[in-house]
């Protein structure tokens, strides 16, 4: 049976009914709650929902009397409200008065992560240097703190790419051969335990996000929807014989062929270090010893993408000059 709290608040002029359909009793620390509900008004107005920075909503109006509500925020002790408002309705609430948390016992190598769904992809290990070996994956999960997700280590870093996926990479010392930790799920309500074998391979390590390697250049969603498009107009073409209809194809076609282009070359002068993301703080893969020239793959704000001695990284820009 779905738990359903109803509040009574007095108001200006109105009077409503604040229903939340899945509020539970306890939450844990950091994780990130979901609040599903509805306002019932007592006299039809128009309202607006105005949440606070670190707090999201959906707001629909079903009816002039009724609206809907999805409320996502992270329960921990920062202030977390929204705001209704309109014509002589004014309404503030503070989502923290109904978190109560549950204490834990986390293991230690625990990761911080509170998820449903936990999921590591393409995990990649390099040799770092002669003490120290890197390992880079994608972390995909569903409603999880994702960006909270940190281990002890040497170095590491996380970028996210969404509120549910990062690319992350961490160095460790070579004679560890396998990479353990544990999340807590929230389906089970247990901690889950999360291994990745060490495997070194000659290959390179990218920000496993659409930032992708060279390999994956042509076959992209993105690529297979502009083909798929262009046999369409070719069949519209074929069936209905307007020479009009083929500017669509070829301008879709010029577009393809100008993204898979090899981008040109570039001269990278002696000591210019190639990264593994396009962020500062990125581990450095390889430094040239001389003036040497690099294929050019990508570029993106102050970064460009390079391959080089077999390897995939990033350079600063004025590198580049």
């Amino acid at each position: 049976m779905k738990k359903v709290l109803i509040l009574f608040f007095p108001l200006l002029v109105l009077a409503e009914i604040i229903k939340f359909y899945n509020l539970k009793s306890n939450y844990y620390k950091n994780q990130i709650v979901t609040l599903n509900g509805k306002i019932i008004l007592k006299h039809p107005i128009d309202i607006q929902a105005i949440p606070s920075y670190n707090t999201k909503i959906n707001f629909t109006k079903k009816n002039p009397y009724i609206y809907e509500f999805n409320i996502t925020f992270q329960a921990n002790l920062k202030p977390h409200k929204i705001i209704f408002i309109g014509p002589e309705f004014y309404k503030e609430l503070n989502l923290n008065s109904f978190i109560k948390f549950k204490t834990i016992s986390p293991p230690e190598k625990f990761s911080n992560v509170f998820a449903k769904k936990f999921k590591i992809i393409n995990p990649i290990s390099s040799k770092y240097n002669e003490n120290y070996n890197i390992l880079s994956f994608r972390v995909k999960c569903q409603n999880c703190n994702i960006k909270d997700f940190s281990l002890k280590a040497k170095e590491q870093n996380l970028t996210l790419i969404s509120n549910n996926e990062a690319s992350y990479y961490i160095v460790l010392p070579k004679n560890i051969k396998k990479l353990y930790f544990y999340y807590f799920d929230l389906n089970t309500q247990t901690f889950k335990k999360i291994s990745i074998p060490i495997i070194l391979k000659e290959n390179t390590i990218s920000t496993q996000t659409e930032i992708n390697p060279e390999e994956n250049i042509f076959f992209t969603p993105l690529n297979i929807f502009i083909l798929s498009l262009i046999a369409f107009f070719l069949m519209v073409f074929l069936i209905y014989q307007k020479i009009w209809i083929l500017i669509f194809p070829f301008i879709l076609g010029g577009y393809l062929i100008y993204t898979i282009l090899p981008k040109g070359e570039i001269l990278l002068p002696k000591n210019t270090k190639i990264q593994i993301l396009p962020t500062p703080q990125s581990t450095i893969i390889y430094i040239t010893k001389k003036s040497q020239n690099a294929k050019i793959l990508n570029k993106i704000n102050r970064y460009t993408k390079v391959k080089i001695e077999n390897k995939i990284g990033w350079v600063k820009n004025e590198n580049t000059k």
